[in-house]
């Protein structure tokens, strides 16, 4: 649902302010904070599952995975794609932090049900 929120103002702000192929990059930027995001909740609540002495290296297992991804991405717009690197780098990074938040607020609600 917060993916195609994202997409929805990504298409509003490159329908009044940007130009028009700026939407395929915002798109493309919050497609690929988006699935890392879904895999890192994936492993870490996989190593949730199994046990506990090995959660935190998932943990850090996910978040560094989609860390990377996002790097490797970022670094490969800014080098071919200069004309939609602004773009890009700004709807990914504001687009990673709102998925992460909502990552770790989904990890702590099931660390603690009862709060």
């Amino acid at each position: 649902m917060l993916l195609i929120v994202f997409l929805f103002i990504g298409y509003l702000v490159t329908h009044f302010l940007l130009l028009q192929r700026s939407f395929a990059a915002i798109a493309i930027a919050a497609l690929v904070a988006f699935l890392p995001t879904l895999v890192a909740y994936t492993l870490t609540y996989t190593g949730l599952r199994q046990e506990t002495k090995g959660f935190i290296g998932f943990l850090m297992g996910g978040m560094l995975l989609k860390m990377l991804i996002g790097i490797v991405f970022v670094v490969i717009v800014a080098l071919q794609f200069s004309e939609v690197k602004v773009e890009y780098v700004v709807s990914y990074m504001v687009a990673y932090f709102t998925f992460t938040g909502f990552e770790v607020y989904a990890l702590m609600r099931k660390l603690r049900p009862k709060l």
